[in-house]
């Protein structure tokens, strides 16, 4: 008999104690395996588990940890619905450990698979589960977890819960493939009949415990049981499909029906996998249900012959062209068990299945995330009307039409991302057409017709529609929808103020990266739609401090290591080797542009470093180590540098531009940075003949590196295909620049942007990932906040004047002249700067998954005249660990105003305080308000010297705003006024807020003001002195130590909430 799992928890939790109060150990909160929120067809046989710890107080760690794992029983009805009640009512009981499993045990809910009992251990991240019963297929697994902190003291238990895929091949016995290619409609139709009694008070379905299906749709599928979607993804994932062929799992037990029929139906489109530029195979099903009942008897639905097949209406899809679908081809209610498919031909299995193997794809899916709607509709010729979303994404759109055309007539939607000036919208892809089309039938509609074009998506802005029958709404007829992988979007910066460039370049990195990571990270979502390991090298730090990427790229490394297999197997002479594009199907070259291949790598070593992933490093050692080993044979033994390049700083503006110029400069740098990280993952993986092997190599080729491209007399590294701003940069990360030399050569480099660049980039997408930090580190942040805040061409801010929603392939182009694609996020690695230098939010460098923390804010005046001012900024990054947050806000400005011949007083606040410096002065028409003045039109060029000359180092002083005062007319004929900015010395010059999570502890770095030391200020956090008279101040919870350099005051502290001010010392 069924039964509800909820009289049986009311009765059990009298005999629960409950877990202590609000004081100590909060309840573990994010539980997470293998990166994922509740998995579905997890396959993974030694899953790992992570949980983020909260306390109420600082400092606190956790020093046991008990993990349970519980298989959930079919003695109760409900599938995952009554699994996620169970356990959040059970986790408003604060019970711990003890007392969850005997409230599980107790009610028949669950029995303990695995009890890791109390482990002394501080690690809450990628725990493996290390019990002997091994995870059962298709299966319901519960677990929690408690934590002890310093005291001793346990928390309450936090739960959650996860099921297994089909973890062996012979789970999918009775399974067959179905050829979609011969009709890509398939269904099947069957009766549930549990040998149970009916239970007619329960509310749940009757007899049926849980079900699951497993399907492998390839490329891309919709499944529907009994009418109703299932199927929560809108596209599929894109893998090597010859090694890995991708299954989803879901939970379908609300959907069945007992006693009665059921249908399943399945539409398949073609995806990657089938598409024609990769054409790894025809359209095809692979499916198997397992349906489970309360007496413990279970049975399956499998594809099989004895389903049915017809071509539906959709006839055409493509992930590059769109779709056409004929609404004559209709099958009406074919989803549901109102329909007869008696006319429909039995189902054809494919006559060469498919290889690779079935996999979970361990990663989010690809979803419609947020949609938007048209903020405006123009018509610019009769029955042609424009939509503008106000948004460029990679998405589709939902059209509904209240009445049908003629029969045979269509409705179009032409997808792109710019306007041309004469209205229409400009598609200028060659090779893809981004048009889905509506052929209307001869059907009666009694409610709306909608479509929603499925199995595609593109990249726009704009939609331009014709054949629409009637007069279009601006909100109702089209919706776009933003698509793509479903991940957190775990980071967030904002700065002050709220109109700040940086906001809005901010906004359109992000967006670009979500538009670019559609299961994989791609190039663009309209023109390539690719794998570049260029790309998604330069842009991972922007994900992975904005996003959690701990699924993603999990998932990507797989990838690429599916790649380098296929290639060893194509060209073993190369073999070692990874492609430009992964995954691979010959797009891009092979071997790869090692700025390129570099991905594999990078990403490897920044994944152990974000997220302390010891299994990965482990995992993918090997196959890091033999492209590397297929570089150092493809590197010049002679010069001992690696001079093979195809793209270079791809897309630099050096010498006129243009985007194919090979450097050997990048690709010997990338190979230096390679061997590092090899070197230590080898000696932290106790591989120490390798270790050698790899820092010996990166020894000698930085010496190389360093013989072939600095020119002592010039003071200067040099590439021919090169400029300072990249060449400089990369150096100066390497360490390879002589420490006698580092103020000749980084004042070259500045020379470079300010006399020769007037305060702007002329970088590619290498340079333009290495230039912001390195000036930052270098004593230049204030040039860097020029660069980032410029918005004149060539800049960021440029694209977002010229009404830009996402990032460009290019720094060239406006408004209306498209220079290749507009959603790119290969410029996109200053993000990743924003929360690094400018909020100072750092993983410690002997640190691995935010373990140990350095927090270290730059916080600088801006250059007059050059831009770059910013009040303050606020970042938060929730790691695997917790929340990690900075957040600093600068003293308000002394400002004044006043117009010409008036008597205008600067003065700072408070009875103390003197005029330290003047950070914008205009005599002329200068705009804007406190905090954010700018000069416009006219501008006396004295205004600036002759106010520093007046009123620094005074508490107050008297300006007349007068020509005679700043020496000459500006601007004749034209009414004067003043603005005045200033920095003050009373006070706090800056507040510093952050936040550390229970477990981690990290280094407060408190920047000094340019041209002081710390013996000149005191320093408290809240309430509490901890630096004065030069020294450290003990006392204050949390804060352990101090000390101080020429640069910044440090404090060691722990995990918590603090907020420092910098006071001078009086």
């Amino acid at each position: 008999m069924g039964s509800s799992p909820w009289l049986l928890i009311s009765l059990m939790l009298a005999a629960c104690s409950a877990g202590g109060g609000h004081a100590g150990p909060l309840i573990p909160t994010r539980l997470r395996v293998e990166y994922m929120d509740r998995p579905l067809g997890l396959d993974v046989a030694r899953p790992r588990f992570s949980w983020a710890l909260e306390h109420t107080e600082r400092a606190e760690v956790q020093t046991a940890y008990q993990l349970t794992l519980m298989q959930w029983q079919n003695s109760s009805s409900g599938g995952l619905n009554a699994v996620e009640k169970s356990l959040q009512w059970a986790r408003r009981q604060m019970l711990g450990s003890d007392g969850f499993v005997s409230l599980m045990e107790g009610s028949s809910l669950a029995s303990v698979h695995w009890d890791s009992g109390w482990v002394e251990s501080n690690q809450s991240t990628n725990v493996e589960y290390s019990g002997t019963p091994a995870l059962q297929s298709d299966s319901v697994y519960v677990w929690m977890v408690a934590y002890r902190d310093s005291k001793g003291v346990a928390s309450a238990a936090g739960s959650s819960y996860f099921n297994t895929g089909l973890l062996t091949v012979s789970d999918w016995s009775g399974a067959v493939w179905l050829d979609g290619e011969q009709g890509n409609q398939l269904r099947t139709s069957f009766t549930i009949n549990p040998k149970v009694d009916i239970n007619m008070f329960s509310t749940e379905n009757s007899g049926l415990a849980a079900s699951f299906c497993y399907v492998a749709g390839l490329g891309y599928y919709t499944m529907h049981i009994n009418g109703k979607l299932v199927s929560d993804h809108v596209l599929g994932p894109f893998t090597t499909f010859e090694e890995r062929l991708p299954y989803y799992a879901h939970d379908v037990t609300d959907h069945l029906q007992i006693g009665e029929s059921n249908v399943i139906a399945v539409t398949l489109g073609h995806g990657w996998y089938s598409q024609t530029s990769v054409h790894a195979g025809g359209r095809s099903l692979l499916l198997k249900c397992g349906i489970h009942f309360n007496d413990g008897t279970s049975m399956d639905v499998v594809s099989s012959t004895a389903w049915k097949q017809i071509a539906g209406p959709i006839v055409a899809d493509d992930i590059y062209n769109g779709q056409m679908y004929n609404a004559s081809m209709e099958t009406e209610f074919w989803e549901s068990t109102l329909y007869n498919d008696s006319s429909w031909a039995a189902a054809a299995t494919v006559a060469t299945p498919p290889t690779g193997v079935l996999s979970w794809p361990a990663i989010q899916p690809v979803r419609k995330v947020q949609a938007y709607a048209a903020i405006k509709l123009s018509e610019p010729a009769p029955g042609v009307f424009v939509f503008d979303f106000g948004q460029n994404m990679a998405g589709i759109c939902t059209l509904t039409m209240d009445s049908p055309g003629e029969p045979g007539t269509n409705v179009t939607l032409l997808h792109a991302e710019i306007m041309s000036p004469n209205g229409f919208v400009n598609h200028h892809y060659g090779n893809t057409a981004e048009l889905s089309t509506y052929i209307f039938g001869d059907k009666v509609y009694s409610q709306p017709i909608v479509f929603e074009p499925k199995f595609v998506y593109s990249g726009f802005r704009y939609v331009q529609m014709t054949g629409f029958p009637g007069t279009p709404s601006l909100t109702r007829t089209l919706v776009a929808h933003f698509v793509h992988t479903d991940m957190e979007m775990s980071g967030n910066i904002e700065f002050a103020p709220n109109d700040h460039i940086l906001n809005s370049v901010q906004h359109i990195t992000r967006a670009a990266s979500l538009s670019n990571f559609i299961d994989i990270p791609t190039d663009c979502p309209q023109r390539e739609r690719r794998g570049w390991l260029g790309d998604a090298q330069l842009s991972a730090e922007t994900t992975l401090n904005n996003f959690d990427m701990g699924a993603s790229y999990t998932k990507f490394m797989r990838d690429i290591l599916d790649s380098q297999i296929q290639i060893a197997k194509a060209t073993p002479k190369i073999a070692g080797a990874v492609p430009d594009c992964v995954p691979w199907y010959h797009h891009g070259g092979a071997p790869a542009d090692p700025a390129w291949g570099t991905a594999y790598t990078l990403i490897w070593q920044w994944m152990y470093q974000y997220y302390g992933d010891d299994r990965m490093l482990a995992t993918y050692y090997d196959g890091v180590a033999q492209h590397m080993d297929q570089l150092i044979a493809e590197s010049n033994h002679t010069s001992g540098l690696l001079e093979f390049s195809r793209y270079g700083d791809w897309c630099s503006l050096q010498h006129g531009g243009g985007c194919r110029k090979s450097s050997a400069l990048v690709s010997s740098f990338y190979f230096i940075l390679q061997m590092d990280a090899l070197a230590n993952a080898a000696a932290m993986l106790g591989k120490a003949d390798d270790a050698k092997k790899y820092s010996d190599l990166a020894k000698s080729t930085r010496e190389a590196f360093q013989g072939a491209f600095y020119d002592k007399d010039q003071q200067m590294y040099i590439d021919p295909n090169l400029g300072p701003q990249t060449s400089v940069p990369l150096a100066l990360f390497l360490g390879v620049v002589p420490e006698d030399q580092v103020e000749a050569v980084v004042g070259n480099l500045i020379t470079d942007i300010v006399t020769a660049n007037t305060y702007h980039m002329n970088t590619g997408i290498v340079g333009t990932k290495y230039l912001l930090p390195m000036l930052s580190k270098y004593g230049h942040h204030d040039v860097a906040m020029a660069l980032a805040s410029q918005t004149t061409f060539p800049s960021w801010g440029y694209m977002v004047m010229q009404t830009a929603t996402t990032l460009w392939e290019s720094w060239k182009g406006d408004e209306f002249t498209a220079v290749s694609s507009r959603n790119h996020i290969m410029f996109g690695g200053q993000s990743s700067w924003y929360y690094q230098y400018i909020a100072g939010l750092n993983v410690a460098p002997v640190s691995k998954g935010w373990e140990s923390i350095v927090i270290a804010p730059y916080i600088t005046q801006a250059i007059p005249g050059a831009g770059g001012d910013l009040a303050g900024a606020d970042a938060t990054i929730i790691t695997a660990r917790g929340s990690v947050r900075s957040s600093w806000t600068m003293a308000s400005p002394a400002c004044a105003t006043g117009t010409e011949n008036q008597d205008v007083t600067l003065a700072c606040a408070g009875p103390s305080g003197t005029i330290a410096n003047i950070t914008f002065a205009s005599f002329g028409t200068p705009k804007g308000s406190c905090g954010n003045f700018s000069i416009y039109n006219c501008s006396s060029p004295n205004s600036m010297d002759k106010i520093k000359a007046l009123c620094v180092g005074k508490h107050s002083c008297s300006i007349t705003a007068s020509t005679k005062f700043f020496g000459g007319d500006p601007c004749f004929d034209v009414k004067k006024s003043l603005a005045v900015q200033a920095t003050c010395t009373a006070g706090s010059p800056y507040t510093i807020s952050i936040t550390v999570p229970v477990g981690s502890s990290a280094l407060m770095r408190v920047p000094l003001p340019k041209g002081t030391s710390s013996s000149q200020w005191l320093v408290s956090e809240g309430s509490t002195v901890v630096w004065k008279s030069n020294a450290f101040v003990a006392g204050d919870p949390g804060v352990s130590a101090a000390a101080a350099t020429s640069t910044y005051i440090e404090f060691t502290v722990g995990s918590g909430n603090y907020v420092f001010s910098l006071v001078a010392e009086e």
